[in-house]
């Protein structure tokens, strides 16, 4: 862990040593703990690296680097046993001396350093990277190569120097006062196919990868960095990228690009999702296909933006007004924001209705490492999108005909023979308004059909584990990696336990819930927020009877592995 204050320069030196770790060959997991302001709340980055695959954060810390003693104090329960800490040593005589016992820890004097050596405080962050390069016995020239990209062309090759220089003086200074037996030497492997990035990174990538071409949205944290990405890179690819005057504004937006024949996509979190509720309706009436990227934060209100929860499945799944066809999809790996990303275009324009990615901060903003997606496996289905060739064949077109699975073949604005109506009142086959009640009741049921429809290419339940065990989890999204590693903790103390990973929430898999529920003696349904809403979804949905205990954590922090396989150990007893 790296910890400090906003605005310390924390998060710029995790992301380098990420950066470095990844071209030792290591799989890298970051957690950023960061405020919502900019500058002078506490803020800290977790790194962990592993030979073998990770995607979450681990129960301890084995080295710190604070660049203030507060920090300590604030973390010391995480510090592992026989850990080290290096701190910058400002208010270390204040800190009561139970608190870092059993931990080794030196005085590290990051600004000091800087401003005898550089006679700028900036320098205390690769300060700060040359230490822990020692620790960890991290490749120079990897460190060097790393820096070089870094601050090249936004900094130029003095200021690349400058900061090789002060990482090979952090490192000098940690070789005279860390012991050898404190060191954790990380041996260097082969990196290949290889790529290090965050959920919201992978869902840009798959949006371009899937033909989205139009994106507008507002900018809210934590989902601006998907509309940043592709903002950088659409103009090669001939998108383009739509910053809106709101949310309501960003998802019309889209709806307009899509109705006009573009694959389009915005991106929001709570606040925003509340503004889009009119525009969702309207994608329900007019069956105009959209995707929505929904990174979840704490709520309510403003709530902590840049803190992770999981509370607003409710509102996808139930909100708007009146009754229409939604899909929730719910990754819960860094490929799969990237591959459901690319099935949420195809659903979208295959039922056309609104699909909605929805994922959490810890996803969004922190990196992981993952293989590299394979792209021949990428397929575009454009559902029934007709050709003017098919449409010169229908003598009278219409835009919402009554069809036995309730979709209807689509035509887009100008092609000669497809002319319709498309508005936000009820309609009759052609698009016009028409309120008679027997057309609504067949429009109602034409709409609703699609939902019946899509099983067979809704995105399965998948069950993880001991299949054979009685002990059941179930959870969706970034807790995939927390409940994985719980259930290894709980096999080394004898403990077997299996896990449904819910990965489309809507239209709700029913059977396949089933299925495991009645395999289950004890179930556990973990999830970031306080009310349980995943708990209650699945009891509103199934007809088969269960008990099920929460595991809930609505602190804004993610889970860690033992916070889950402590409570059913715990359950056990």
């Amino acid at each position: 862990m790296i910890a400090g204050m906003a605005g310390d320069g924390v998060l710029f030196t995790g992301n380098v040593l990420a950066k470095i770790l990844k071209r030792q060959g290591w799989w890298v997991s970051m957690y950023r703990d960061f405020p919502s302001n900019i500058r002078g709340e506490p803020t800290n980055y977790t790194m962990r690296a592993s030979l073998d695959r990770i995607s979450g954060q681990a129960d301890d810390i084995d080295v710190f680097m604070a660049f203030d003693c507060g920090a300590i104090i604030e973390h010391a329960d995480k510090i592992a046993k026989g850990g080290i800490l290096l701190c910058d040593g400002v208010g270390l005589p204040h800190m009561a001396p139970s608190r870092i016992g059993g931990r080794t820890y030196h005085i590290f004097p990051l600004r000091k350093l800087a401003h005898e050596n550089f006679k700028n405080e900036l320098y205390k962050n690769m300060i700060a990277l040359g230490a822990l390069s020692y620790i960890l016995d991290l490749d120079f020239r990897v460190i060097e190569e790393v820096i070089s990209e870094v601050f090249l062309k936004r900094k130029g090759k003095k200021i690349v120097q400058e900061n090789i220089r002060a990482v090979r003086l952090g490192c000098e200074q940690a070789k005279k006062m860390v012991e050898p037996e404190e060191l954790h030497p990380l041996m260097e492997k082969k990196d290949s196919d290889r790529l290090l990035l965050s959920g919201n990174d992978a869902i840009a990538m798959g949006a371009l990868a899937a033909g989205c071409r139009y994106f507008a949205a507002y900018p809210i944290c934590p989902a601006t960095e998907i509309w940043q990405w592709l903002a950088l890179r659409f103009p090669e690819y001939n998108g383009l990228v739509v910053q809106t005057e709101d949310e309501l504004a960003a998802l019309n937006m889209a709806l307009g690009a899509s109705y006009a024949g573009a694959r389009a996509m915005t991106s929001t979190s709570g606040p925003g999702a509340s503004l889009m509720m009119e525009a969702f309706s309207l994608s329900g009436m007019a069956e105009i296909p959209v995707v929505v990227a929904h990174v979840q934060r704490a709520g309510p209100s403003t709530g902590i933006p840049t803190k992770t929860e999981q509370s607003d499945l409710n509102q996808w799944i139930y909100g708007s007004h009146g009754d229409f066809p939604r899909i929730v999809l719910s990754p819960g790996t860094i490929e799969e924001c990237f591959e459901f990303t690319v099935k949420a275009f195809n659903l979208a324009e295959e039922y056309q209705c609104p699909v909605i990615l929805l994922t959490e901060q810890d996803f969004g903003q922190n990196l992981r490492t993952i293989k590299k997606f394979d792209l021949t496996k990428v397929t575009i289905d454009r559902g029934k999108l007709l050709s003017q060739d098919e449409l010169n064949e229908i003598k009278d077109y219409r835009r919402y005909r009554f069809t036995p699975e309730g979709i209807s073949p689509r035509a887009l604005p100008g092609m000669k023979n497809g002319l319709h109506m498309v508005e936000s009142n009820e309609h009759d086959e052609h698009g016009f308004r028409n309120e008679d009640p027997e057309n609504r009741i067949r429009m109602m049921q034409k709409r609703m059909k699609k939902l019946g429809s899509t099983a067979k290419d809704l995105i399965p339940p998948k069950v993880w584990g001991d299949k054979e065990s009685q002990v059941g989890i179930i959870g969706f999204g970034s807790t995939f990696g927390p409940i994985q590693e719980a259930i290894t903790q709980l096999k080394e103390t004898g403990d077997e336990a299996k896990y449904l990973q819910m990965r489309t929430l809507w239209p709700f898999p029913r059977k396949k819930v089933e299925e495991f529920l009645v395999s289950c003696k004890e179930i556990y349904v973990v999830e970031n927020n306080f009310s349980g809403q995943l708990s209650q979804l699945i009891r509103s949905q199934v007809q088969v009877p269960f008990e099920a205990q929460k595991i809930l954590k609505y602190s804004g922090q993610a889970f860690r592995p033992q916070e889950i396989s402590a409570q059913i150990k715990k359950g056990h007893s």
